[in-house]
């Protein structure tokens, strides 16, 4: 494969929406910059976290965030857990806005903005943030997107993607893709009501901070949005995912951030792990989530379970205020999952539900116990439930009799861990390793300035000409005519025979007269 050795990329890794601290996305982001470094590329890493141990050709541009806003934020998950959709999106909405307006006022932002510099290539996690867009338009090169979430709406609209509401569930809504008429009509209203907050709540404040970042811009926002994203490389795969149909630049790469060497674990975890005479239970919500913040019933419900169970239990907890039993707990605010979970000895993965911790439980064969709280999490576990991987405790039924049963069920049950082993080796059963496959994307969307012959050319089509409706109203127009014509044919030689006898007797009485 003929590899570029001169090019420069801009590599913008974060969404920011509740983003800057979002330590699993950022390391995602991280390999391919890393791994773009290693083809002689010289790379600007424009986030809020160095790469570590970065070559000379990398160069990093902090991205200065708001933690305490974020602190804030993530510290009400728990309690918002069971707020309804449409709130849920129209706060994520108003977070994304305020993280796409910090990273394009950021002063290292505006500094590289209006260094003269040129890039070859940007890519760009894209949240929602359809405004950072501006930034190719800027420096006048291709865009490549990536998403760490799925396949979602709003990557969709950047390729034309197509998204039938018949069998695509909202992300929101944690419905499979076998719905029956009234999930599918609530998925098709929900969508649209979701399309309407876009266009009248979100799409004005992102035209805005557009427009005031890049007041020389030459293509609109809308413009940039159809037709600016040469390729999006998507965190998922069909294996483990619903299948959907995807244009031709959008790259599944699901699996790219697991480890396919398997790295030593530490000593202490290592040792507790093969300690274990029934196994490991390991629990983590996610780099996001504080369980520290979880309630205290919530808390000890969870307590009561595990004791309840022989297997030793490894939890990622934040904070020094879990005193727990060390011959059955291991507690820890850090832990190398990944390593963690490829452990033969580790019989459950306990989780929040996130694509990526799915994913690195799925390519290890480990079955699923999913508490989901925000996000994409509802959708991840009804595909982890559809498919015999593990079972959902929905946080607001979260007591000790739930998680329990849970427990129970999926560590007494081999079906669980025989299904998860089956999708573990359709993961893995890939032409291409996953960062190979990026790696290998990314180079042609270079090598052939761009790659616009891969774009979908439902992108210059309106809604009416993409759904053919201009196309079934004049059908239905001309099928009316016709049924208003026949029907006047009708009506008319109706009329005639009608007409016909009253004549042929007023004839008869004339003769009759004239007799």
């Amino acid at each position: 494969m003929d590899e570029p050795q001169s090019m420069r990329m801009k590599i913008i890794p974060q969404d920011d929406v509740a983003s800057p601290f979002m330590t699993s996305q950022t390391t995602l982001l991280n390999d391919l910059a890393f791994s773009a470094t290693k083809n002689c590329l010289a790379v600007t890493d424009v986030s809020p976290f160095k790469l570590p141990n970065a070559p000379t050709n990398y160069r990093h541009v902090e991205l200065e965030t708001d933690k305490e806003l974020f602190n804030n934020m993530v510290n009400k998950l728990f309690n918002n857990h069971n707020v309804n959709p449409i709130q849920k999106m129209i706060t994520l909405y108003t977070e994304v806005n305020y993280f796409s307006n910090s990273t394009l006022s950021s002063p290292n932002v505006q500094k590289l903005l209006h260094s003269g510099e040129k890039f070859d290539l940007l890519i760009l996690e894209i949240f929602l943030d359809h405004a950072l867009l501006g930034i190719a338009d800027h420096f006048g090169c291709p865009v490549i997107g990536m998403t760490t979430h799925g396949v979602l709406d709003w990557i969709n609209v950047l390729v034309g993607t197509p998204q039938p509401l018949s069998y695509v569930p909202h992300v929101h809504l944690g419905l499979t893709d076998r719905m029956n008429f009234w999930q599918r009509f609530g998925n098709v209203m929900f969508d649209v009501l979701d399309k309407a907050l876009l266009a009248y709540y979100f799409h004005p404040v992102q035209e805005k901070l557009y427009r005031e970042a890049f007041p020389n811009a030459g293509r609109s926002l809308d413009e940039m949005m159809k037709h600016s994203v040469s390729a999006v490389l998507v965190n998922s795969h069909f294996s483990i995912s619903f299948p959907r149909p995807y244009v031709p630049n959008m790259i599944e790469i699901g699996g790219f951030h697991v480890n396919r060497k398997v790295n030593p674990l530490p000593e202490n975890i290592r040792t507790f792990i093969e300690k274990s005479p029934n196994g490991v239970i390991y629990f983590s919500m996610g780099s996001n989530l504080k369980p520290s913040a979880m309630e205290a019933r919530k808390r000890d419900a969870l307590l009561n379970a595990f004791a309840k169970v022989n297997q030793s239990v490894i939890w990622k907890w934040n904070d020094d205020s879990l005193k727990l039993d060390p011959s059955k707990f291991l507690i820890s605010d850090w832990l190398p999952q990944d390593d963690i979970l490829a452990h033969p000895n580790v019989k459950l993965f306990v989780t929040h539900g996130g694509l990526l911790s799915c994913t690195e439980s799925i390519h290890h064969g480990k079955p699923i116990v999913g508490i989901p709280i925000f996000g994409d999490q509802q959708l991840n576990m009804a595909r982890v439930e559809q498919s015999g991987w593990g079972l959902r405790v929905n946080y607001v039924d979260l007591d000790e009799e739930t998680f329990s049963n849970a427990l129970t069920e999926v560590l007494g049950n081999a079906k669980y861990s025989q299904n998860v082993e089956a999708a573990s080796r359709r993961l893995r059963d890939q032409p291409l390793p996953p960062m190979d496959m990026a790696k290998y994307w990314v180079n042609y969307v270079l090598r052939h300035d761009g790659a616009e012959h891969l774009r979908s050319p439902a992108q210059h089509l309106n809604f009416v000409q993409y759904n053919n409706l201009d196309v079934y109203g004049l059908v239905a127009l001309v099928c009316a005519l016709l049924i208003f014509a026949v029907k006047r044919l009708v009506q008319k030689l109706c009329s005639c025979f009608r007409s016909a006898p009253q004549t042929s007797q007023r004839g008869g009485k004339s003769k009759k007269k004239k007799n």
